[in-house]
């Protein structure tokens, strides 16, 4: 097709205008393939022009073809989308998808009924072509919002390549060359056959990819979530309902909690967990609370690490069964709307901060924990977060408790360099997707619309609703933060507000930690930077917290959190056991 626009063009217009339509095009593409996101707008209009194109194209072949019927029908089929696009040009980048979709469906069965009729070298190029196209529509039509951003590139790729053609048809005609027969011979059969059969390989890997995605999706929470209406009476951590989970970890009885907490909003609300309790006689006085506090697993409600097998549950990368060997009872909460109905306030600190205390409240109703006032707390990236809030909402909020120690990893010190330095990571700008539409949901007037670029807030969305724990799942997200990376945000967000606020009031260290405070943290950490942390620390020093950090040589984000595990028990079994805190970082 692009070959027979070529010639027609050299034919019929002057040499400088068919360079300047090149340039045009070339442009064109160049802004699409860089910016997709602002160049939605246009997105409809330039693919209609495609479809016709592409369906002017097939018509004009129909001639040569041995059965004509079946290119005038695939010729009428790529018009027909083109000239529903441009009827009606405000249509949605969801429902170009949509048609683009539909298009790519009809076009791969329409090639391989021609592929099954003919009889020709082309039949076996032409099943390929079908096969690959039927798989490219299935997969637009699963999975619309990527799908529009991959259109955009492609399109701006293919753009680009014909702007350079027209201009160097353009410099040929100049000079008073026709352009040659060669250009208008088809490619040898052998490349025709790798070319397809490539084009489909990609594809059924896309296919094989999408597949593993769905099937990595967490299910739905069951009935033991939902909290009764109105709620039972009595104060926070009042323990709603529990249940023994068989089998859960060797040496230990497990059970999945449901109890009262309080919510974002201050209303009494419910929240779910995990309490572990060693199969051990306890100790006189009862036994120390850790409350574990667990790090980014994503924002929707089935997401929650009480619904985890053992295997992903990253309770027992972070040094749980080495806690529940040493005695502990170990409170594991969900956080607000993980598990129970959402919004999630994802790296809202008193949200996690009470929910993380009215968890340790549970584990003391239960008469099987034997548990006693004493608690300590340990959590890494967003559990570090929650650690830290914790600590300092301890006193105020729970004051029955006694707060022996807090150790928090990679501790999300400040959400406004968290916004900012993770724009250019793929793992950063999921974490940042999440937030965004978490701080949405729970705040009125944090609007997505104000801060995302036009056609980004399906993607923004869509890594949202993924959960973090089997490689598939991450699989999942990569694809959507690799879009993102092409400029979704408007603005930025740390500048505009009510973000801005947002962020500076869950931020932590706007209180003091009334209890010795570990900070541990990678040095090659590209998530959660170290000198952010470092800053963090001296900051507390300054104001007279008792804290000390210890760094980790080249030690990645993920790497950290068990690294770190044997100095976190050894460090929290000292402050339980009352012995000074030796040098801190503080002097």
């Amino acid at each position: 097709m692009q070959t027979r626009l070529k010639a027609l063009l050299g034919r019929h217009l002057p040499w400088w205008l068919v360079a300047v339509i090149g340039l045009a095009c070339v442009a064109l593409g160049l802004t699409l393939i860089a910016d997709p996101f602002r160049s939605l707008g246009v997105l409809s209009w330039l693919t209609a022009a495609a479809l016709v194109l592409a369906g002017v194209g097939e018509l004009t072949a129909a001639g040569k073809d041995t059965r004509p019927w079946l290119s005038r029908l695939a010729g009428i089929v790529w018009l027909a989308g083109g000239c529903a696009a441009l009827a009606w040009p405000g249509v949605t980048v969801r429902a170009l998808t949509l048609a683009v979709g539909l298009a790519l469906l009809a076009n791969g069965i329409l090639k391989l009924v021609r592929a099954a009729l003919h009889r020709d070298d082309d039949r076996l190029i032409q099943g390929l072509a079908g096969a690959t196209n039927v798989l490219v529509g299935a997969l637009v039509l699963a999975w619309q919002d990527a799908s529009v951003l991959v259109l955009a590139v492609l399109f701006g790729i293919a753009v680009t390549v014909f702007g350079v053609g027209q201009v160097a048809v353009g410099l040929r005609l100049r000079g008073g060359t026709q352009e040659p027969e060669a250009t208008r011979r088809r490619w040898p059969r052998r490349l025709r056959l790798a070319g397809a059969l490539g084009a489909l390989v990609l594809a059924l890997g896309a296919t094989a990819i999408s597949i593993s995605i769905d099937r990595g999706r967490e299910g739905e929470p069951g009935t033991f979530y939902a909290a009764p209406d109105p709620l039972p009476p009595g104060p926070p951590g009042t323990l709603i309902r529990s249940e023994v989970i068989d089998g859960y970890h060797p040496g230990a009885t497990t059970y999945r909690v449901l109890y009262k907490t309080t919510g974002y909003d201050g209303a009494p609300t419910a929240a779910g967990g995990l309490v572990l309790v060693p199969d051990r006689p306890a100790p006189p006085g009862g036994r120390t609370v850790v409350a574990y506090t667990h790090g980014t697993v994503g924002v929707e409600s089935r997401c929650a690490p009480s619904l985890a097998t053992p295997a992903v549950n990253p309770l027992f990368v972070e040094g749980g069964g080495e806690l529940l060997d040493a005695g502990y009872v170990v409170a594991a909460p969900d956080y607000e709307g993980l598990g129970t109905r959402g919004p999630h306030p994802y790296l809202v600190g008193p949200s996690e901060a009470m929910s993380t205390l009215d968890a340790v409240r549970a584990a003391r109703e239960l008469a099987q924990a034997h548990a006693g006032a004493d608690i300590v707390v340990w959590g890494h990236s967003q559990g570090g977060h929650a650690a830290l809030f914790t600590g300092q909402l301890a006193s105020s909020y729970a004051p029955e408790l006694h707060l022996k120690g807090v150790a928090a990893g990679a501790p999300v010190p400040d959400l406004v360099a968290l916004l900012e330095r993770n724009l250019t990571s793929p793992v950063g700008k999921v974490l940042i997707a999440m937030a965004l539409a978490s701080w949405s949901r729970v705040y009125d007037d944090a609007g997505l619309d104000r801060v995302l670029e036009v056609g980004s807030r399906r993607t923004v969305e869509r890594v949202s609703s993924i959960c973090l724990y089997r490689p598939g799942q991450i699989l999942g997200a990569l694809p959507g933060a690799l879009l993102l990376g092409f400029g979704f945000l408007s603005k930025p967000v740390w500048e505009v507000e009510p973000w801005r606020t947002i962020a500076a009031e869950n931020t932590p260290g706007a209180a003091p930690i009334p209890a010795p405070l570990l900070v541990v943290q990678g040095t090659g950490d590209g998530v959660v930077f170290p000198d952010v942390t470092e800053r963090f620390v001296q900051r507390l020093c300054r104001r007279g917290d008792t804290v000390s950090l210890r760094l980790y040589p080249g030690a990645g984000h993920v790497e950290t959190s068990s690294l770190a595990v044997p100095d976190v028990v050894a460090w929290l079994a000292d402050r339980v056991a009352g012995k000074p805190v030796p040098a801190t970082t503080c002097g």
